[in-house]
């Protein structure tokens, strides 16, 4: 369950901190190496060899499917949506970086539960707003595009899920607008040489909301749940 005045007087502080460390920030020589060294605990497997290329903030909604007359079905999942927006360029520099990172989802995730507007003012008020791309199921297979950084081509990650590469969202996740639950994090690799761009491998952390009823009970035959999660995109070294 979500609470406005929690969620309210966390967005103050963020602004408060926000401008009070607005000024310029030096370029990055090492791109996002200060921030991969602040990538969430998890039991994944890590990325070795490759190197942190973006993390966006991804906010949309898990979509579910209920095709079955049976009401005591579990429902069947036909993929996820969401807008893409870059909070590593901002981390990268932030010296609290490791203690705003497990609140992003959770507090985007209940500002878009209340509006679009307190969303977009949390995301400029801590330089996140800045929007790369899209997420989304290319014929049932995870899409990352981030089609509006100004590389060509622009990286697109085009990826699978893989037997180890699941874990459950630690307890402490944001449960959701409805007390869902947080979806699982992931270490989604390359699906067979489908990316480019330079980007290949992509794990979901901080994931707020977007978990189904255990059954079709009460559900429509189409129905969405909305989530937040943090992707933290990787590719081979330059």
């Amino acid at each position: 369950m979500l609470f406005p005045t929690f969620s309210t007087a966390l967005m103050a502080v963020a602004a408060f901190t926000s401008t009070a460390d607005a000024r310029p920030q030096p370029p990055q020589p090492n791109g996002l190496s200060n921030l991969a060294k602040k990538m969430p605990a998890n039991t994944l497997p890590a990325p070795t060899g490759l190197e942190l290329k973006y993390v966006v903030l991804g906010v949309g909604t898990q979509n579910y499917t209920c095709l079955t007359e049976d009401q005591n079905a579990p429902t069947g999942t036909t993929g996820a949506t969401a807008k893409l927006y870059d909070i590593g360029t901002r981390l990268n520099a932030d010296t609290l970086a490791q203690w705003k990172i497990p609140a992003i989802s959770g507090l985007a995730l209940s500002l878009s539960a209340f509006g679009t507007w307190q969303l977009d003012m949390y995301l400029k008020a801590e330089g996140y707003s800045q929007w790369l791309g899209n997420h989304y199921f290319t014929e049932k297979i995870p899409t990352f595009s981030l089609y509006k950084t100004k590389t060509t081509p622009h990286p697109l990650a085009m990826v699978k899920k893989v037997e180890n590469g699941v874990m459950d969202a630690p307890k402490t996740s944001c449960p959701g607008t409805t007390g869902e639950g947080a979806v699982k994090w992931l270490y989604l690799p390359d699906n067979d040489g489908m990316s480019k761009g330079g980007v290949n491998t992509v794990y979901r952390l901080e994931t707020a909301g977007g978990s189904p009823p255990a059954t079709c009970n009460g559900q429509k035959k189409t129905f969405e749940v909305p989530y937040a999660a943090q992707y933290w995109v990787y590719g081979p070294k330059a």
